[in-house]
């Protein structure tokens, strides 16, 4: 990722684009105690979950989902790294949600998600 400077707001510009993909998200701050809701896009670096009731940013999540191509579920800690949220719109491209990045993600799972990018023929959004 990398950041560009505009006065003084912080201007985040992504290297990795996102693809669309809806998937079911399992997510919370303690793995016993799951919510469900659903992504809009992803990368190998983080997925958009589409919610009404987005966490405060940096909130540390418990994230796992299944890739339709894949039989295991890809599980890892993530970070909020931005919401979009009622009186706070930041992109008018999403719904209400919140930005996940992914903070312990495997090797292996990076690639899993890579692979079915890759193989779903899945286009950008950037």
């Amino acid at each position: 990722m990398k950041y560009l400077f505009s006065g003084n707001t912080v201007l985040e510009q992504r290297y990795d684009p996102r693809y669309k993909t809806r998937l079911a998200i399992f997510y919370g701050s303690r793995q016993h105690k799951l919510m469900t809701d659903y992504s809009i896009n992803m990368s190998t670096g983080g997925i958009f979950v589409e919610t009404g009731k987005p966490m405060p940013v940096d909130t540390v999540l418990y994230v796992e989902f299944m890739l339709p191509t894949d039989d295991m579920p890809i599980s890892c800690k993530t970070r909020v790294a931005w919401t979009n949220k009622p009186g706070e719109i930041k992109s008018l491209d999403h719904p209400f949600g919140m930005g996940l990045q992914f903070l312990d993600i495997s090797l292996e799972n990076m690639h899993a998600i890579r692979d079915f990018i890759y193989e779903s023929g899945l286009e950008p959004t950037w």
